[in-house]
């Protein structure tokens, strides 16, 4: 062979290898892509008591598809999310997502924002077989157990429930520890809503987790968010001159008992969940909820490389700080948008297309604002936990940083 007929070949068969390539991987799935859609449906709560949490999950979403689109899609291919408000409401939620799955044919779901609408919706996108992604339900029983009852808490294992949220399981107990350690509090009191599972879930954990550390739980005292005046069991609370009052709550609630309690005089400490991890409610406290502290899935200050260019274009966007909830809504549409990449779908055969980005969900590998991300065993999130605490001003500081285990 000539080398001229030999550098013309060894041309081509780089531009066929290339355009072969291009998709990642995917055995030509990139030709296949292109002109074709993503559909992604996400029930969030805009409104009612998770009002506070999900229009950031919906903003990081939203900066995500723009930045994935905008770069060319997915193999080619266009993401499209249909965003539905569920006002909070357990009954909502599951009605929305069934709508999603069945009449939109979404790929795959995110959400709802809180966990007691993730016990009405994880376990329905499970037996319709659609991959599900939780960006903000910390509660127990949402991975791998989807379908834990108390009457049966035996089930198998959820195969297309995951989650990129920090569960309370881990982030209360390091966010009482790591106050033990640098305080030795003697004695706490906790003030627990009882009418969703968010708050009573992270009840259940406090009431397991503070003996550990040599605190004695004082009272426990139950209310409902729903009445309008808490300042009766917060006048419980601080008469018994506790070192640490434990709020578990979510929405407004948190900031109405620390102004109620510091208004009483009481100069303790208060620890709390997930409940705390945004700015709305940190501006809501103002003063008196500085120095309250939680465990984060993520800081905004945080040096993992994909962190600072998703912090620059969330300010660019939307003329504000990120939170928390908002860089999972956008870690979890990177998520979807990888797997979709590698899943080599057909866009004729939705069963099968959402069975394989169940498929490649379980391998996602990829670098976010919450660090390296990777699923577990059971589709649950190990990552970094950051220790934070208000800071009187509608922010949040870094008390500490604990590596993954």
């Amino acid at each position: 062979m000539s080398r001229i007929r030999l550098a013309g070949w060894l041309v081509a068969t780089f531009l066929v290898a290339a355009c072969g390539s291009s998709g990642g991987g995917n055995n030509g799935a990139s030709n296949s892509y292109a002109g074709k859609t993503i559909k992604i449906g996400a029930v969030l709560s805009i409104t009612g008591a998770g009002g506070v949490y999900g229009p950031q999950s919906r903003d990081g979403a939203k900066l995500a598809m723009k930045q994935i689109n905008a770069s060319g899609g997915v193999n080619g291919a266009m993401i499209d999310i249909t965003f539905e408000d569920d006002a909070s409401d357990k009954a909502t939620s599951q009605a929305k997502a069934q709508t999603l799955i069945e009449q939109n044919q979404v790929l795959a779901l995110l959400g709802p924002t809180l966990s007691n609408s993730a016990v009405a919706v994880h376990p329905l996108a499970e037996s319709l077989k659609t991959p599900v992604l939780a960006v903000s339900t910390t509660g127990i029983h949402i991975v791998p157990d989807c379908n834990w009852t108390a009457a049966n808490p035996n089930t198998t294992p959820c195969k297309y429930v995951f989650r990129d949220s920090l569960g309370e399981q881990t982030a209360i107990p390091d966010n009482i520890k790591s106050y033990s350690s640098d305080a030795h509090p003697k004695t706490g009191v906790l003030l627990v809503a009882q009418d969703d599972k968010f708050s009573s879930d992270g009840g259940k954990i406090v009431q397991d987790t503070v003996g550990t550390y040599g605190i004695q739980l004082l009272k426990s005292i139950p209310f409902s968010k729903a009445e309008a005046d808490l300042t009766p069991y917060v006048t419980q609370a601080v008469q018994l001159k506790p070192d640490v009052i434990f709020i578990t709550s979510l929405g407004g609630i948190p900031a109405k008992i620390m102004t109620a309690a510091r208004n009483q005089g009481w100069q303790g400490q208060f620890l709390g969940g997930n409940g705390f991890n945004t700015a709305t409610v940190s501006a809501q406290a103002g003063a008196a909820g500085k120095g309250a502290r939680s465990a984060s899935a993520w800081y905004i200050g945080n040096t993992f490389p994909s962190n600072a260019d998703f912090v620059s274009a969330y300010k660019a966007e939307y003329n504000k700080d990120p939170d928390q909830f908002a860089a999972q809504g956008y870690t979890g549409i990177k998520i979807l948008a990888d797997a979709a990449k590698r899943g080599n779908l057909t866009f004729t055969d939705m069963p099968g297309d959402r069975d394989k980005m169940r498929t490649a969900m379980e391998s996602v590998n990829i670098q976010t604002p919450l660090g390296p991300f990777q699923f577990t065993s059971d589709h649950d999130v190990k990552q970094t936990v950051w220790v934070i605490e208000m800071d009187g001003n509608g922010g949040f500081k870094l008390d500490h940083q604990i590596p993954a285990s």
